[in-house]
C-alpha cells in the first residue's frame, strides 16, 4: 500500500510538473510556426491551365514570371488577396499529375467557404476525397492538392 501511495504521489507531482512547463511554454515565445508561404513543382504542360486556376478561379494577384535559374525551370509566382503565397516552378522533374496528388496537402482559408467551393466546382477542377475528414479538397492543373478550411466542419464540432 505505501508503494501504491508513493507512485500516486510521483504521478501526481508529475502531472503537476508538466502542467506547468506546459503552462510556461504558452507564455514565451513560440519557438516553431508555419509561414504562410508555399511552393511546389508542377510540369510545363499544365502552366496555362495553372496560372488561370490560380489567378480566375482562386482569385490570386499575379502571376510574377521569374525566368529559370540555373537548373531551376520558370516560376510562377501568386500571391492571395487575403494574405500568403505559393510559387511553382514548371519543370520536367515535377511528378505526374496522379503522383503529385500523393504530396503535400495545402489548405486555403477563404473568408467565403462556400463561394470558393462554388468556383472549384464550376472550374471543373477535380475533387478529392480523405475518409478521416469532411474537409473540401481539389486538385488544381498538375495534381498539388488543395483544401478549404472551415469551422463548421462535422468533425471538429463536439
Amino acid at each position: 500500500m505505501a508503494q501504491e501511495l508513493d507512485r500516486r504521489a510521483w504521478l501526481g507531482g508529475s502531472v503537476l510538473f508538466v502542467a506547468a512547463v506546459t503552462a510556461d511554454r504558452a507564455k514565451a515565445e513560440p519557438q516553431l510556426a508555419m509561414t504562410n508561404r508555399g511552393h511546389f513543382l508542377a510540369r510545363p504542360e499544365h502552366r496555362d491551365a495553372l496560372v488561370r486556376c490560380f489567378t480566375d478561379v482562386l482569385g490570386c494577384f499575379g502571376p510574377i514570371m521569374l525566368p529559370p535559374k540555373t537548373g531551376l525551370g520558370p516560376v510562377a509566382a501568386f500571391r492571395f488577396p487575403g494574405g500568403g503565397a505559393v510559387s511553382v516552378e514548371f519543370t520536367d522533374r515535377a511528378l505526374p499529375e496522379a503522383d503529385a496528388r500523393r504530396g503535400a496537402w495545402l489548405e486555403l482559408k477563404p473568408a467565403d467557404p462556400d463561394a470558393l467551393e462554388a468556383a472549384v466546382k464550376a472550374a471543373g477542377l477535380p475533387q478529392i476525397t480523405y475518409a478521416a475528414t469532411t474537409t473540401f479538397y481539389f486538385a488544381v492543373p498538375g495534381g498539388q492538392v488543395f483544401g478549404i478550411a472551415r469551422a463548421d466542419r462535422a468533425e471538429l464540432k463536439g
